[in-house]
């Protein structure tokens, strides 16, 4: 295998974040696509590489899997990175960084899985009020740690800056943060979108992917 593979689908926030880090360290993938709209994901051969039948799927050149978002960023800095700002090998700074990517995981992303589960799955015409609460619960976390620096963990940009940004542009098109009750915020996503690559192509394409499937849903539920 000359390259790593990645496994992804662009309306994932995760798998761009993978993306967008391997772009930022200069690591060339192979990208393969995972229609989700043909159930790719559950097909005998991806579920070989992820029982989760989740993106992304890491595949390293060694033939080695890996799996999680957060888990991959880390990897693919660690091994292939020129340095190690993104994820550094101080304790104290990693352990920072460290907790921001549980935050992402376990309260930030948990947000878009509430309104998936409920305005795609859930058959809810309207954004639900638990879902409301649980991102301004999240937009109130993030205001706080970026009190402490330029990004989520200190002044330096790092992978949790990368894993953050991908999910919050999504719900930024579905509960936008006000800029007045979240001025880091607002002014963090101003510093942030220069720095990411290909952030129109990418990023912000599929996060306006996933927004349009939720909004659609939300629409055809109201009808039922």
């Amino acid at each position: 295998m000359s390259k790593p593979i990645l496994y992804y689908a662009l309306f994932s926030p995760p798998a761009r974040a993978c993306m967008i880090t391997a772009k930022l360290i200069g690591l060339d993938l192979e990208l393969k696509l995972v229609d989700f709209t043909k159930k790719e994901h559950c097909g005998e051969e991806f579920l070989k590489l992820n029982p989760q039948h989740q993106v992304p799927v890491f595949v390293d050149t060694d033939g080695e899997v890996y799996v999680d978002s957060h888990a991959i960023i880390c990897f693919m800095v660690g091994k292939y990175a020129k340095d190690d700002q993104l994820y550094p090998k101080d304790l104290k700074r990693r352990a920072h960084i460290d907790h921001r990517l549980h935050y992402e995981n376990g309260v930030l992303f948990q947000v878009i899985k509430d309104i998936v589960a409920r305005n795609i799955y859930g058959g809810e015409g309207d954004l639900n009020q638990r879902s409301l609460t649980l991102c301004h619960n999240a937009y109130a976390d993030l205001e706080h740690f970026l009190l402490k620096g330029n990004f989520v963990a200190g002044n330096e940009l790092s992978v949790a800056d990368v894993s953050i940004h991908t999910t919050l542009v999504t719900l930024e098109l579905l509960i936008p943060p006000d800029p007045d009750r979240y001025p880091q915020i607002a002014a963090w996503l101003e510093r942030m979108h220069p720095l990411i690559p290909d952030n129109e192509e990418t990023n912000l394409k599929g996060a306006e992917a996933l927004n349009a499937r939720i909004r659609s849903c939300m629409a055809a539920n109201k009808l039922k």
